[in-house]
């Protein structure tokens, strides 16, 4: 495998090449010697990603093995087995990407199909009937197992080379509903699966999570600044090495720079992976410590309650577990609540804060439901959690467009309000700020926007209490939401 490159990536998937290996024919009988012959290889990342679907708060499956179809025909060529296999949550990946796997050694040539088997199925819905909502497992049967699925465009793989795979996983349509729209349980698995290399670049992930293992500034390539070892956790949880440059932001707790990483520390990093089988961070959250022994872990999943006081602070909050790193679950069952009481020492931090072009301050007044967040302490007893770190997430919000607030002359700056789906926000209007870097999916800007289909937003979400005015225009009347709008999502009928 080539140095510092093994990736993984996650609602729906992308497959990246990264490692680079050549095997070699043998020798002939003792009269008649048959030179070497070598069989060209390259590597193959796979990436994920998901198709939004409204209530649907998790959906995990284990890819117990994909292999690649050659175009000419002939044996299917594995990219995961069953000793290595890669567990996913698809729901995490709506308008985000992860590395699911890294193949090494694969033979060179042109692919033109994925066969695909699935296995243990998860499906938590959320009840939003109950005070806070509680998750509701739904017993869940895969109708079929093993699919095979075209690749399109084909995948090429060359010598020597790194290429990228895209899975895309349309929960919307994989899931089998009634009469009345509700979940039966049955998943029809529909898996959209693309080649992602573009002349130099293989793909990018933005939402790789994991522990750094190690850092080091030594035996670096031409350009970069420092490497380090990341263990990832979704996916194939492979260990891989990435590269910084100068052009890796950092930021943290008390993070400014490359000096500042340290081993053990959960960390979200988005990164590039170009074809020479290198990843670039292009962002390092470096979050907290963590420590299986001391009950120490990153605990992520979405406040689904939340009590404030006369001031409007939160005093406390429910948190429904979507993830913990590391695994403490035989404590804290994953999709269970954790109770979040608050105190005067806690510490807010907000990731991604690019995208926090109001600069918005996160903290007890700006906390409320529905918020994606990562929080750090010491577990308690019962299922009570001591914080002293929290940190606002980057998330995706589905809903319907409801109006506009302000349209600027590029067609992009202002925002509009939606109706988010689902029952946790109780139908309340939420603002979504946009601006000139706003990527739009579907719709060429804020006039392709309309009440239906439902649409996706991705961004910065923070609660308001006083009413105010974004920096491209658009108005808010508070208590209500807002959020930073780095993407805008129209997803075909």
């Amino acid at each position: 495998m080539s140095k510092g490159s093994m990736a993984f990536l996650s609602g729906l998937a992308v497959i990246l090449v990264v490692a680079i290996m050549t095997g070699c024919g043998g020798i002939g009988g003792p009269v008649v010697v048959t030179p070497p012959t070598s069989t060209p290889t390259g590597s193959v990342v796979t990436f994920g990603t998901d198709t939004p679907i409204c209530d649907v708060e998790s959906f995990v499956v284990t890819i117990t093995s994909a292999s690649l179809v050659p175009q000419a025909g002939g044996t299917p060529v594995a990219l995961v087995t069953a000793t290595a296999p890669a567990t996913v949550e698809f729901t995490h990946l709506v308008d985000f990407t992860n590395i699911l796997n890294v193949a090494s050694s694969v033979p060179a040539g042109t692919y033109t199909g994925l066969q695909v088997t699935l296995s243990n199925p998860k499906l938590v819905l959320l009840n939003t009937s109950t005070s806070p909502p509680t998750p509701q497992l739904v017993p869940v049967t895969l109708t079929n197992q093993t699919s095979t699925f075209t690749i399109n465009p084909s995948l090429v793989v060359s010598s020597d080379s790194a290429a990228g795979l895209a899975l895309d996983f349309n929960l919307f349509k994989s899931l089998q509903v009634d009469a009345n729209g509700q979940v039966t349980g049955g998943v029809d698995p529909q898996i959209s699966v693309t080649a992602t290399t573009s002349g130099s670049t293989v793909g990018s992930a933005d939402a790789p999570y994991g522990i750094i293992q190690s850092v080091s500034t030594t035996g670096l390539p031409s350009g970069f600044t420092g490497s380090f070892t990341f263990a990832l956790h979704d996916g194939s949880g492979q260990t891989v090495t990435i590269l910084t440059d100068s052009n890796t932001v950092f930021e943290g707790d008390g993070v400014t720079g490359f000096s500042n990483l340290a081993a053990n520390t959960f960390a979200e990093v988005p990164v590039s992976l170009n074809t020479g089988g290198q990843i670039i961070a292009r962002l390092i959250s470096a979050e907290e410590q963590t420590s299986t022994a001391s009950q120490r872990s990153a605990f992520l999943g979405r406040v689904v309650g939340a009590t404030r006081d006369g001031a409007g602070n939160v005093t406390a909050f429910s948190l429904l577990v979507e993830d913990e790193i590391p695994d403490l679950s035989s404590t804290v069952p994953l999709y269970s609540e954790l109770n979040v009481p608050l105190g005067g020492t806690v510490q807010y931090f907000t990731n991604s804060q690019g995208a926090n072009r109001e600069g918005f301050v996160f903290g007890p007044q700006t906390l409320g439901a529905g918020q994606k967040v990562a929080v750090f302490g010491a577990l308690q007893t019962g299922s009570t959690l001591a914080p002293d770190h929290i940190f606002l997430r980057a998330q995706n919000l589905l809903g319907n467009f409801q109006s506009m607030v302000m349209a600027g002359s590029d067609g992009k700056t202002g925002g509009f309000t939606m109706i988010p789906c689902g029952g946790l926000f109780g139908g309340q209007a939420i603002t979504a700020a946009t601006y000139s870097n706003t990527g739009f999916t579907g719709a060429g800007g804020l006039s392709g926007l309309a009440p239906t289909p439902i649409l996706d937003t991705t961004g910065l979400l923070f609660y308001q209490l006083t009413s105010g005015t974004t920096t491209g225009g658009a108005t808010w009347t508070a208590p209500t939401w807002v959020v930073e709008t780095v993407g805008v999502h129209l997803p075909p009928n």
